[in-house]
């Protein structure tokens, strides 16, 4: 809608975690980091946790495209508020399994699943499940079931790698059950960005999205690192609204005239 206008090949502030697009922030970049060494080295489970938006989801989607295809196979949970043995229902579908002649018995049900995941270290893929939005899982149940699949082991290394992402509760959910909380090898919280990468993750955006120039004033960008707390989520919204708001007037650049309307017209 605003491309043309602003020299745009692309929307650079959408709201929705990319694979491609992904902020290089130092924490980011550790974040990344240190799930690849959990997943190479089979540490068993790693957990990322940080406020909705600070970009859990986005690297995720760059970690999938960091591994390689014949040796890893990630695959993503995204809704695991479930009973135990809905929770191996749904690993297994993920992996592959349309459930078909099984009789729902949880022993079945996990019999299949060490299978598949003998068959996937055999021919030498590693098998690795990421479980979104953690912090979800009242059950206690289910967070011991998903420390049991590291019960499933091929010789001296785990059959699976879990990587547990979540909002901060997930730290207190997980401190109350000692069994996984000891299983976890790798652990990061992801904080805001501060004001300088608030800069950097801005201009990245729009030289990602085709801009030539700048477009928003150093007064913008400080109100609007103001407003977002530097959590990249917010921090596309109001850039976003910006942009639109800014097609309507036909300035030359946001200033900061233009944020202050954007974050009322959030609000309103």
């Amino acid at each position: 809608m605003y491309l043309e206008h602003w020299g745009l090949k692309k929307a650079p502030f959408g709201n929705a975690p990319s694979r491609e697009i992904f902020f290089k922030s130092p924490q980011h970049e550790e974040a990344l980091r240190r799930l690849l060494y959990a997943i190479e080295y089979h540490k068993g489970v790693a957990m990322l946790t940080g406020q909705v938006g600070c970009g859990k989801t986005t690297i995720t989607k760059a970690l999938k495209n960091r591994l390689n295809k014949d040796m890893f196979q990630l695959k993503t949970i995204s809704n695991p508020a479930l009973q135990p043995i809905d929770l191996i229902k749904a690993i297994l579908i993920k992996l592959g399994d349309n459930l078909e002649n099984t009789n729902g018995s949880k022993t079945v049900l996990l019999d299949r699943l060490q299978k598949l995941l003998h068959q996937n270290a055999q021919h030498g893929v590693s098998t690795v499940l990421a479980v979104d939005e953690a912090h979800v899982i009242g059950n206690r149940a289910t967070l011991d079931e998903l420390r049991m699949l590291l019960n499933m082991q091929h010789g001296d290394e785990f059959l699976i790698t879990l990587i547990l992402l979540g909002q901060p509760p997930l730290l207190k959910n997980i401190t109350e059950l000692q069994p996984l909380k000891e299983r976890i090898s790798i652990t990061f919280n992801l904080d805001p960005l501060d004001s300088k990468d608030t800069l950097r993750y801005v201009l990245f955006r729009l030289k990602s999205a085709g801009a030539s120039r700048g477009i928003f004033s150093k007064e913008a960008i400080d109100l609007i690192y103001e407003y977002s707390g530097g959590i990249p989520l917010r921090i596309n919204n109001i850039c976003d609204r910006c942009l639109l708001i800014g097609l309507m007037r036909k300035p030359k650049i946001i200033d900061s005239k233009i944020v202050k309307d954007a974050i009322e017209d959030l609000g309103s």
